[in-house]
């Protein structure tokens, strides 16, 4: 019977290739041992990834999902923390100007005068609110402050009052340049209101406050009304300007119910995002958890393959190690 052997550099070529495969069976083993997951996933499932795909897309939805709730959440919170800051700028100064008539002297109409004029400042101030470099109540106009500087404002309004000699004029005039479209409406320099934003399946939140908002409007035209006092409107008539710092308390305790009203829709839609980034959350988790479920390998299984692996390398090092020691004078002996 003929003997068939196989020569050195063809025995070397097979053992090498036997090590690698048992290498890199012993190093996916390990992996699967140390993370608990299986390396070729798609193997494990049998080819049929179709429960992992679908679940790896509503993952991405959901990511999706957290940005624009977060974003949205932002918005909110900073629009509520100016309207709160419109209100106490009101509350500051209504009683005082409600009581105006009745100062002794024109100095005391000439101080709060001076006083509405900071709050209105302070007041647009707070309406060219920015987070992370966006205006929260102009719209789609985000890059853009909504409203200009007060006294661009004051300046406008001292057109629009031009030879009113009473305080029922003045009033009339600013009343009137506050719903004009090309008054108040060509002030506002933002954009049209945004669209709903998507904060979960099925789910959106409201964002459509702007700086054109009734109760916004009507906020700064109280604070307007007293303001004018400070640039001089009605100078001389001490009785005219008490009546219409009077007017300008008026204007601001009536807007009273459409500033509480708006922040709490506003505080709707804060808890709106709020509870839909819970949702989301929980089914993220949920996801996340059955996903490695779908992807995880039998410890006992995965430690069995790898020390079997182990044991197969180290023969195979034996044996190569044997075979590298092979000669004619080792054949001799």
């Amino acid at each position: 019977m003929t003997r068939i052997s196989l020569g050195d550099a063809s025995m070397t070529n097979i053992l090498a290739r036997q090590g690698a495969a048992l290498r890199g069976q012993v190093q996916d083993a390990s992996i699967e041992v140390t993370t608990g997951q299986h390396i070729d996933l798609p193997k494990a499932l049998r080819g049929d990834v179709s429960p992992l795909l679908a679940i790896d897309a509503t993952l991405t939805r959901l990511a999706a999902f957290k940005t624009t709730a977060a974003d949205a959440a932002l918005h909110t919170a900073a629009q509520q923390a100016a309207l709160t800051g419109l209100s106490s700028l009101a509350n500051g100064i209504t009683t005082t100007l409600l009581g105006s008539r009745d100062f002794p002297t024109p100095a005391q109409v000439d101080a709060v005068a001076a006083y509405a004029r900071g709050r209105l400042e302070s007041a647009v101030g707070l309406l060219n609110a920015q987070v992370g470099g966006r205006a929260v109540f102009s719209g789609t106009a985000t890059s853009t402050v909504p409203l200009g500087t007060s006294e661009d404002m004051l300046t406008a309004l001292e057109t629009a009052a031009t030879g009113a000699t009473t305080a029922g004029q003045v009033a009339a005039a600013v009343v009137g340049w506050f719903a004009d479209p090309a008054g108040y409406g060509a002030f506002y320099q933002g954009g049209a209101s945004l669209t709903a934003a998507p904060i979960g399946p099925g789910d959106t939140a409201d964002l459509s406050t702007t700086a054109l908002d009734p109760a916004i409007r009507d906020s700064l035209q109280g604070f307007a009304l007293a303001a004018l006092l400070d640039r001089g409107v009605l100078s001389g008539n001490a009785e005219e300007r008490g009546r219409l710092a009077q007017r300008a308390g008026q204007e601001l305790l009536t807007g009273e119910d459409a500033r509480i009203t708006l922040a709490a829709r506003i505080g709707t839609v804060e808890g709106k995002i709020e509870a839909a980034r819970t949702r989301n959350a929980a089914e993220e988790t949920s996801l996340g958890i059955l996903r490695s479920d779908l992807g995880s390998v039998d410890p006992y299984e995965a430690a069995t393959r790898l020390e079997t692996a182990r044991a197969q390398l180290e023969s195979l090092y034996l044996v190569t190690a044997r075979v590298a020691r092979l000669s004619l004078t080792e054949y001799l002996r």
